[in-house]
């Protein structure tokens, strides 16, 4: 937990690794991604193919946390897993300025 200087301010009583952290934070920004930036309300720009790596990789920091975490721990995955906006190819049919994100 961090205070509004960015300081720590209680310290983690679960020590993850830093490549664990770093997969968050991947995940994190990479998640932010997926809403249209010109208008959020509008169909995501994430093709299929986009989708299945983002869940691949939740899947894989599932995984990972896991293992760091051990047997002691059970994981509930909520995330929901991303699919192509059925509303997509319309959209950017009636946007050409907008790009797919492969």
């Amino acid at each position: 937990m961090y205070d509004l200087q960015g300081d720590v301010a209680l310290p983690p009583r679960l020590l993850l690794p830093s490549n664990v952290h770093s997969l968050i934070d991947r995940l994190d920004q990479e998640y932010l991604s997926c809403l249209n930036p010109l208008y959020p309300p509008d169909p995501s720009l994430w093709t299929q193919a986009r989708c299945d790596r983002f869940n691949s990789d939740v899947d894989q920091f599932l995984l990972l946390l896991q293992v760091e975490l051990g047997t002691n721990f059970v994981i509930i995955d909520q995330q929901k897993r991303h699919a192509e906006d059925p509303a997509l190819c319309g959209f950017l049919a009636a946007n050409p300025n907008q790009k797919p994100m492969p």
